[in-house]
């Protein structure tokens, strides 16, 4: 047994008055302390923690944390101002790698550069010569690749640049299955040491291509206990049976009713902005209807990308016809545009909301790129947080990282802070979303998500409340071990 002390803890929806101890022992709860504690414990080890603040251990419901430690090791394009700083940022990054190696680019949001636009084909070509270049927009919906890149994908039968839809899907799971398991396993300890400096003590994250193949989930699966935070693992795939086959508890994550605001591919009911388009729902209501069934019969949670409202119904009908929804905790991945009748049909499917805080931070406001994209009477229905909680929907925290900053505080202040201060929520609400609703979508509410006797003692410990802007990051403890610690 060890105690944890001189930590005020978050209980109850506020601190403790005073600063209070844990003792824990196998990595559980046992009892809460005062502090200092009692004689009987003194003869205990003790970590001081200095009267620093302490959460429940955040969790984030939602990441591509294999895709985020492998681009985190290439090239961030969200730095360059222009194409001339794009070509140069990968030039320099070309010069490093040997012939054979692949370099991955990210973060490139065309419309923050000065020619609004994606570079050419011939333009990668200059910058990366006879190696293969995959480069990412920032909603991972967009792609694109040099020459070289483009003759390795025998059924790449297209002409346009920008790959979108299918075409981005099969270019990044090509390039993604050409890696060795030692650079899988190396992208996955770089997501769990970035999760830890981030707050969290655990990350749900996809595995699969998105399609029928759950690639190295199973490798991932057998190497959990090395990675110092908690993975838990979709196989983001339609094979049912090789789910089943792997153990999984659940299925999906990013399998796509729609594609992305950005790229224009999310399935809205009105047409973007300057456009006859709606958006593309990618899957059929027939196919969506088999798919969930069958799942729902092998007691799979399932878990759908759908951002655009039409997008959003459509899987949410189905799950309304589904009893066991409401037993499974299915989820409606991203639900980012919903009218007031359509969360009342969210309500009527008892479906889960996996929603991203961040989405509004970054493109929320009268100004910002929602408005932009659809207006600014829909971007005032985007990302409602508390109009889904007022209407007794279970809404979760993620960051759908690495298509945004994978940061607890951040996240949770951005749910406190939304830009329609109608769909803001309370200090206790945003910590819920990240604490105890998330425990409660992976059906661990009666042992993780709180701090209290019989818990898990995973705890994120700030030097100050989290809404405080002096407040940073201290510890990360998992299972009652210190697993970061803030130089």
């Amino acid at each position: 047994m060890k105690v944890l002390s001189n930590l005020y803890l978050w209980v109850n929806d506020r601190f403790t008055a005073e600063p209070q101890s844990l003792l824990v022992e196998k990595g559980i709860i046992i009892e809460q302390l005062p502090y200092p504690v009692p004689e009987q414990y003194k003869q205990l080890y003790q970590q001081d923690f200095a009267g620093a603040y302490a959460y429940p251990g955040f969790i984030d419901t939602h990441t591509h944390s294999f895709e985020g430690g492998l681009y985190s090791l290439g090239v961030d394009l969200s730095i360059a101002k222009n194409i001339a700083e794009v070509l140069e940022l990968l030039s320099a990054e070309s010069a490093k790698k040997t012939k054979d190696e692949i370099i991955f680019a990210w973060q490139l949001d065309e419309t923050s550069l000065a020619e609004k636009r994606f570079p050419t084909v011939p333009e990668l070509d200059s910058a990366v010569p006879g190696k293969p270049l995959l480069l990412r927009r920032i909603d991972g919906h967009s792609c694109m690749l040099n020459s070289f890149a483009r003759k390795q994908i025998k059924d790449l039968d297209t002409d346009r640049e920008i790959l979108r839809g299918a075409e981005n899907d099969r270019a990044v799971h090509y390039f993604h299955s050409c890696l060795t398991d030692d650079r899988i396993l190396e992208a996955y300890q770089v997501s769990a040491k970035l999760g830890l400096q981030a707050g969290f003590c655990s990350l749900h994250t996809m595995i699969g291509n998105a399609q029928n193949s759950i690639t190295h989930y199973e490798l991932i699966r057998d190497n959990l206990d090395q990675f110092p935070l908690r993975f838990i693992l979709y196989p983001q795939s339609f094979n049912i049976e090789a789910a089943l086959n792997a153990g999984a508890q659940r299925i999906g994550g990013c399998i796509l009713a729609d594609g992305s605001i950005g790229s224009e591919t999310a399935a809205v009911s009105e047409p973007y902005l300057n456009s006859t388009s709606r958006g593309v729902l990618y899957q059929s209501d027939e196919f969506w209807q088999q798919f969930i069934n069958e799942a729902s019969k092998h007691n799979l949670q399932v878990a759908v990308h759908c951002i655009g409202d039409r997008a959003i119904r459509q899987i949410n009908n189905v799950y309304k016809a589904i009893p066991a929804t409401e037993e499974l905790r299915h989820e409606l991945i991203h639900c980012e545009l919903t009218d007031d009748a359509l969360i009342q049909e969210i309500a009527i499917s008892k479906a889960v909301p996996v929603m991203q805080p961040n989405f509004d931070l970054l493109w929320g406001g009268e100004n910002g790129f929602y408005a932009k994209k659809l207006g600014i009477k829909r971007s005032q229905i985007m990302n409602r947080f508390a109009t889904l909680l007022k209407a007794g929907i279970t809404i979760t925290g993620g960051s759908d990282w690495y298509v945004t900053p994978l940061n607890a505080a951040q996240s949770i202040n951005a749910a406190i802070h939304h830009h329609n201060p109608q769909e803001g929520l309370t200090i206790a609400q945003a910590i819920d979303i990240y604490t105890k609703n998330a425990a409660w979508l992976n059906f661990e509410e009666h042992c993780a998500g709180q701090i209290k006797p019989s818990y898990v003692a995973d705890l994120s410990i700030y030097s100050q409340p989290v809404e405080k802007e002096t407040s940073q990051l201290c510890y990360v403890v998992r299972k009652g071990e210190i697993k970061y610690a803030a130089q």
